[in-house]
């Protein structure tokens, strides 16, 4: 599907980076015209290897490198041995053949590519493992934004595979609940942006569209089979290939009125659900404030949110939900009204009877 463009974004990588001289090091490629995505994919690589050499030290040195001021030094000379790393020939073209292979799939798929990526070698992950491996996705960043988030909030020093992908499409879960059909095929732009810099850079030429069938991978690969069946319609149609304009469009067809009926079922609120509302303990004033400053004053998105959230079975998979909500939203979860609503449902889950 996207043989020409996998060999002609390495040859550009390539004739950008090292072109035929014997070595390059990392700071050359990250200051080089190539996609942002290559240039942290390299980047991570780099990383992932002085945090096995840094990991190895530790554990058979007696000395202190937990202690503040060397831990702070030793963070500033990693900056620079990272920046200054150099790569042979042989091994940047390895490395560049494994990044476009793994971009292409991460692009295209990244919950299935996730799944298999972070538990390759283990089960299970300790945070610091699960960070440096995210260094190596820069592309759709909300998935590591909310785990970290999660991470944090509920102290875990690890993560298993089984938690990790429950997490994983649960974030997924939350976008396509809470999304409608425009913001859906932003989620495409990282994808779109790749494909158009290769064409854009290639003798070949093209204008960044995508091919219909690497949509309809990606759409199955969020849980949304009626989008795959839509964009599988218009494939057989003859449409083997879609502009961003034109999957917006495709989206609406399909997405915006599923969003619409969602929208008008839970904006009546049932009178049980009117109950949860309540207590939830939040002054009037207090949820005004909330609504008018996390909801862009939009009750009826409040509502939508809170149903979703209340939903939640425990105040993990709330918590979720609503850092999802946060981070997607470019919010503070620190502001007065942040914390405030946290509290409230984190309240509401610890006292609620079953």
């Amino acid at each position: 599907m996207f043989e020409q463009e996998l060999e002609n974004i390495q040859k550009i990588a390539v004739n950008n980076t090292i072109g035929n001289t014997s070595s390059i090091a990392l700071k050359t490629v990250l200051e080089s015209n190539i996609p942002n995505s290559i240039k942290n994919f390299f980047k991570g690589e780099v990383e992932s290897l002085l945090f096995k050499e840094r990991l190895n030290e530790r554990r058979s040195s007696k000395f202190n490198y937990q202690q503040e001021d060397v831990r702070l030094l030793q963070q500033q000379m990693d900056i620079l041995l990272v920046y200054h790393y150099t790569f042979s020939r042989e091994e940047y073209l390895t490395v560049i053949d494994k990044c476009v292979h793994f971009l292409f799939n991460y692009l295209c798929r990244p919950q299935w590519t996730l799944e298999s990526f972070l538990f390759e070698e283990k089960n299970e992950l300790t945070c610091n493992e699960l960070s440096v491996k995210f260094r190596y996705c820069s592309d759709y960043p909300y998935y590591w934004t909310i785990l970290e988030k999660f991470l944090i909030g509920k102290n875990k020093l690890s993560l298993g595979r089984d938690e990790a992908i429950h997490l994983l499409k649960k974030i997924d879960a939350e976008i396509i609940n809470t999304h409608a059909a425009d913001e859906m095929a932003k989620m495409t732009i990282p994808f779109y942006e790749f494909i158009g810099f290769i064409h854009q850079h290639s003798q070949e030429g093209g204008r960044g569209d995508l091919p219909t069938r690497a949509l309809i991978y990606f759409f199955e690969d969020k849980k949304l089979p009626n989008v795959a069946r839509h964009l599988t319609n218009l494939r057989e149609q003859g449409k083997q290939s879609l502009s961003y304009d034109e999957l917006v469009n495709a989206l609406k067809e399909s997405f915006t009125q599923k969003s619409f009926s969602l929208t008008e079922e839970v904006a009546q609120v049932r009178p049980h659900e009117k109950k949860n509302f309540t207590k939830l303990h939040l002054q009037e004033k207090d949820k005004q404030s909330i609504i008018k400053s996390l909801f862009s004053d939009d009750e009826t998105k409040y509502i939508i949110t809170m149903e979703k959230v209340l939903s939640s079975t425990t105040w993990d998979d709330a918590g979720l939900s609503l850092d999802h909500y946060f981070t997607m939203n470019d919010i503070d979860p620190f502001s007065r009204d942040a914390i405030v609503l946290t509290n409230a449902l984190q309240s509401y889950f610890t006292n609620r009877e079953f």
